[in-house]
């Protein structure tokens, strides 16, 4: 996204916005006190209010991923009746991968993230660029404490943010990466190339490492995690066993995005695209009717690293889709069901509503210690040192699941569904079916069927990642607006 500088901008900075008024069209009023101009924010006063900005737009990019991706990927599906039900187009494309007939490049829906993530990565690139314009004289020396804030979240949310893209977004079907173009206003004519995966998560590193020496304990745990959770999206086990043992440990608190249960735009929007206050999208039929998942149980649901909402309970309305050969038939699409249920074909099994987050003000955890065990055991398992299963069962005692018995244990397979629960909701299984088609670890003993991509894709137009739109292609002569011909039609296991 550009790094457009029409700013007063984004002025109120979401946790703040407002309409504010203009003295030459109203006279005499009160100078607004919630929205500043752009000369007034270069002010190491200011670092504050621009820093809630930026956590106010990293709020955006996470629950829209979030919800995005976890629909792109098996884990949920286009359904639900609650609160309107589920009647966005755009989402049932998003569930389908995008088929060439859906537009891939016009989807409303991936626009507002593009826009949030384009802002987001801004914002944070421009507070560095403020800071560094004042010196740290202006703030009193490199030791205050404003100094140290503005370097810290410039560079590591400017980090998430090519995390962000490397991650989520592509060109075309299956090549991942963003654009970041500098411009000084939205009529240069200079736009950005299209920065592939592999080296936007070097840019992201690099603003990692930058932000380490203004990081507290704490935050350079955080640091390590998200570059051991880089590591194993690029198939390096071992370097991401390595930062795991230096990222978040048991007693650490999660690292989370906070929202707010009220209207407006810093609320989560979980809720209202796939929660009780509306519901979009529901989880994937496994998380309730699988012997290895809730297995119809509301009561283990209740407490679940995995929660959905008994209906009784909550008083939603019910959703229902139809077993038939294929799959889950609910509201035009098909899913497949790729774990064993308990169900047949003509079943109408209730879709109960994910209850992770249920209400608006629920938070979102970004990174957490316990993906750090996965991480650590999933090293092991490939060929690295440590005990998965213990690592795993450190995991389930902390949501007070019973351990596993070495018997239960299947390698990566294991591993795999464990992830598969305790990262629900948070995106990160759209990345794990990838990685596992395309890195081969089916000869390390992982079943593809189960873990691996799950659209077919014979005519090699589906999406595995989310479009870079038109929004940003109108603008940029280097990103084509049809995609090419010769668009890649194997997904490469990134290095």
């Amino acid at each position: 996204m550009k790094r457009i500088r029409l700013l007063s901008f984004l002025a109120a900075f979401v946790l703040l916005a407002s309409l504010t008024a203009c003295d030459s069209v109203v006279e005499d009023t009160t100078d607004p006190i919630d929205s500043a101009g752009d000369e007034a924010l270069t002010s190491p006063d200011q670092v504050d209010f621009i820093i809630n900005g930026i956590r106010a737009r990293s709020n955006n990019v996470q629950d829209n991923i979030t919800v995005q991706a976890s629909l792109m990927s098996d884990q949920f599906i286009f359904g639900g009746a609650n609160g309107g039900g589920a009647t966005f187009p755009t989402f049932r494309d998003l569930m389908q991968a995008f088929p060439a007939a859906t537009n891939p490049l016009n989807n409303n829906s991936v626009d507002g993230t593009q826009n949030h993530l384009g802002q987001y990565r801004f914002l944070a690139d421009d507070l560095l660029r403020r800071a560094e314009g004042l010196g740290a004289e202006a703030f009193g020396g490199t030791d205050d404490s404003r100094w140290i804030a503005a370097n810290f979240a410039g560079n590591f949310h400017g980090g998430l943010a090519r995390y962000y893209w490397a991650t989520y977004f592509g060109r075309t079907q299956l090549e991942g990466g963003g654009v970041i173009s500098a411009l000084n206003s939205p009529a240069d004519t200079e736009r950005a190339e299209f920065t592939p995966s592999e080296e936007m998560y070097n840019l992201a590193i690099q603003k990692f490492d930058a932000a380490l020496p203004f990081a507290s304990e704490y935050q350079t745990k955080v640091i390590n995690s998200v570059k051991a959770r880089i590591a194993l999206f690029r198939n390096n086990p071992g370097q991401a066993a390595t930062l795991a043992e230096s990222g978040l440990a048991p007693g650490d608190p999660a690292f989370q995005n906070q929202y707010v249960d009220r209207a407006g735009n810093q609320s989560n929007l979980w809720d209202v695209e796939g929660g009780v206050g509306r519901a979009q999208t529901v989880p994937a039929p496994r998380f309730f009717y699988s012997p290895d998942y809730l297995n119809e149980d509301y009561e283990a649901a209740e407490s679940s690293r995995i929660p959905v909402l008994d209906p009784d309970v909550a008083s939603y309305t019910i959703d229902s889709g139809e077993v038939t050969e294929d799959g889950l038939a609910n509201r035009g699409a098909v899913h497949p069901l790729r774990f064993p249920v308990n169900l047949s074909v003509g079943d109408t099994p209730v879709l109960p509503i994910q209850g992770r987050y249920p209400d608006p003000g629920a938070n979102i955890n970004f990174i957490t210690w316990q993906e750090m065990n996965l991480i650590r055991a999933e090293a092991a398992e490939r060929g690295g040192s440590g005990d998965p299963l213990a690592l795993i069962n450190e995991v389930r005692d902390s949501h007070g699941i019973p351990a596993l018995e070495s018997g239960d244990y299947d390698g990566l397979n294991t591993i795999f569904m464990e992830r598969d629960k305790e990262l629900f909701t948070t995106g990160i299984r759209l990345i794990d079916q990838r990685r596992a088609s395309a890195c081969d670890l089916n000869a390390q003993g992982l079943d593809l069927d189960m873990h691996g991509w799950h659209l077919d894709n014979a005519d090699e137009t589906l999406w595995q990642f989310l479009p870079i739109t038109l929004a940003e292609r109108n603008n940029n002569p280097n990103l084509p607006t049809e995609l090419p011909s010769d668009a890649p039609t194997e997904l490469i296991c990134p290095n």
